[in-house]
């Protein structure tokens, strides 16, 4: 189903942002950049916490989203295990569903997509100010690269 190449292709940009993050000194990850979330690491935990709220929880049937502190995330290693916590999640719900709940939760699949498409673009540009180049790669590109694996 095209909608899982979305959720393969949401996660690969995921780690590429995650590992440019992590090359990047801390003092620049946390520092305040008046962006919808106020530093490079608090908009990336809010990329991690929706992939959580929309496929840990919502998809689930559970409106409980857990709060996230981006306080407590005060290193680059608490904020991977945060993301490959999710992801483990992530990787176990939408690997029990059938083809046919997948269709039905569509919708919310795309608005997942779109949200987390919307704080990657923040992320790119404010790495374009820091003069650091984002780890941006097409839809396209990542299927002619996952192709020739």
């Amino acid at each position: 189903m095209k909608i899982l190449q979305l959720m393969d292709y949401s996660k690969d940009l995921r780690h590429r942002y995650f590992e440019t993050l992590s090359n990047l000194p801390w003092a620049e990850v946390i520092k305040d950049r008046g962006a919808s979330f106020p530093s490079l690491r608090d908009i990336f935990l809010h990329m991690v916490f929706v992939t959580d709220a929309y496929i840990n929880y919502a998809l689930q049937g559970n409106k409980n989203y857990p709060e996230v502190k981006y306080e407590e995330y005060d290193s680059i290693e608490k904020v991977k295990k945060y993301l490959e916590d999710v992801e483990a999640k992530a990787t176990v719900s939408l690997d029990k569903m059938t083809p046919e709940q997948l269709q039905k939760s569509e919708t919310l699949l795309l608005d997942f997509f779109q949200e987390e498409t919307h704080h990657r673009g923040e992320l790119l540009a404010l790495l374009w100010q820091m003069d650091v180049e984002p780890p941006h790669m097409g839809f396209l590109q990542y299927r002619a690269a996952q192709k020739r694996k």
